[in-house]
């Protein structure tokens, strides 16, 4: 049974779905293995559906696809700094509303340092 056609597990598999037997019964009645038989039983399933979807449209379920045209969102605008800070080093430091006094103190004094 090695290399049997598309056709002739379709035939076995409709038989075997008429049976109501278990795939290991019905394979060992037909000289199969119970896998490959529910192989081709999920795989020709497989098939018919897509052929069915391909019918409606290329649909699934019925209904028909649409395509949804997907916008990026804009980057929300950094918030204006409350003040910058010039360190004779050249660098400059934007502070935020909100702002930790001791970590500004911790970043001056390590930009001090680097001149």
């Amino acid at each position: 049974m090695a290399h049997e056609t598309r056709e002739a597990w379709a035939r076995r598999v409709e038989r075997w779905q008429r049976s109501r037997l278990t795939a290991e019964r019905f394979a060992a009645r037909e000289g199969v293995n119970p896998r490959t038989l529910t192989f081709w039983k999920w795989k020709l399933g497989r098939a018919d559906r897509d052929t069915r979807g391909a019918a409606k449209g290329g649909s699934r379920g019925g209904e028909r696809l649409a395509f949804v045209e997907v916008l990026r969102a804009a980057a929300p605008a950094a918030p204006a700094p409350a003040f910058e800070v010039v360190v004779p080093g050249g660098y400059r430091v934007n502070v935020g509303p909100g702002f930790d006094g001791a970590t500004l103190r911790a970043l001056l004094d390590v930009l001090e340092a680097r001149r």
